[in-house]
């Protein structure tokens, strides 16, 4: 068995729509979270859901900034902050636009709130929307019956949600927490969570209430607050933080040097991701075979050009990169 290599961008994180109702509407994703063009309204969505959200303990107080403040004083403050992203994305073609001006002109607080805020924006998406089924599928077809991970199979993950690991928790003990495992799931950007023991692992998310999530986001928003906006309290990165990719890159390329397969789903190669992604082409020097599963996969094979290296031009595209545009479920290559 050949060993095969999937990268997953945001659209395999996408879903199912609801297109009968309107785009602010909570009931429009029906599971998987918001691309790039649906962001703005679900913020909205979110801003209106914290708002009327009541404190689980009417007593409950939050020391900020040297203040005691009550559940409401925080949530408001916390909501004037996801307006400011929400005002600042939309500004922008995307997010990550928005955060690479942010970190040029030395905006470094911003800079780590917008990071943060974007971890908060992810958990409660995860929480009021079904995740994605295709990992279901996905985990379905190529899980050992002990739940483990297949000895040729790795994924390599560009996104920062979690839609993988809560699929992954269907597939072990009830009322236990089992993480993916690190050594064949390598997340690029991190992922949209809080560091130690503020992180809210996957499987607990549909057993809270929003109430209860709310309570433990604006524990964390204090948290980080008064730590002058520290970027150690969440594991969430952007391609250009070089030093969080240099520190898990030996692992990922030891792992996938002798890649024959490479599946891409839902990732359109974009500039910002360029240079880490043509060092991952460098490193697969035995690739024999790629397929790419997006609705828009012949112009993502275009993209494609721009990462692989002289060799794999002349040996892959002429006939050896396959488009797949069916969405349905995630493409098992027959080399499996």
């Amino acid at each position: 068995m050949s060993k095969v290599v999937y990268l997953f961008g945001a659209g395999a994180s996408f879903g199912k729509r609801n297109d009968n109702v309107s785009k602010d509407s909570l009931e429009r994703i029906i599971e998987g979270i918001p691309i790039v063009k649906e962001i703005d309204d679900e913020m909205g969505i979110i801003i209106e859901l914290i708002r009327n959200c009541q404190s689980p303990d009417s007593t409950e107080k939050y020391e900020l900034m040297g203040n005691k403040c009550t559940f409401d004083e925080v949530k408001n403050k916390l909501v004037n902050d996801i307006v400011w992203l929400r005002d600042g994305a939309s500004r922008h073609a995307t997010i990550d636009t928005f955060a690479k001006k942010l970190i040029i002109k030395g905006e470094g607080k911003e800079y780590r709130m917008l990071k943060f805020l974007l971890c908060v924006f992810f958990l409660i998406e995860q929480k009021i929307h079904h995740y994605d089924k295709r990992y279901d599928t996905f985990l379905a077809n190529i899980l050992g019956l002990d739940a483990s991970f297949p000895e040729d199979v790795y994924i390599i993950t560009w996104n920062y949600d979690g839609q993988l690991g809560i699929a992954y928790q269907e597939y072990v003990m009830p009322n236990s927490c089992m993480v993916l495992p690190q050594k064949k799931v390598f997340r690029i950007n991190g992922t949209a969570n809080f560091t130690g023991n503020n992180n809210i692992e996957a499987c607990t998310l549909p057993l809270m209430s929003n109430e209860q999530l709310l309570s433990k986001v604006l524990e964390q928003y204090v948290n980080f607050v008064n730590s002058a906006y520290s970027d150690g309290r969440f594991y969430l990165h952007f391609a250009w933080e070089q030093d969080y990719f240099n520190n898990q890159s030996a692992k990922l390329f030891s792992n996938i040097a002798d890649t024959k397969v490479l599946v891409v789903i839902g990732y359109s190669f974009p500039f910002f991701n360029r240079e880490i992604d043509r060092e991952i082409f460098r490193r697969m020097e035995k690739l024999e075979r790629i397929y790419i599963q997006d609705p828009r996969a012949k112009e993502i094979k275009e993209f494609l050009t721009s990462v692989l290296t002289d060799q794999q031009r002349n040996e892959l595209l002429p006939n050896r990169v396959n488009i797949l545009e069916n969405k349905e479920e995630f493409f098992i290559p027959p080399e499996l």
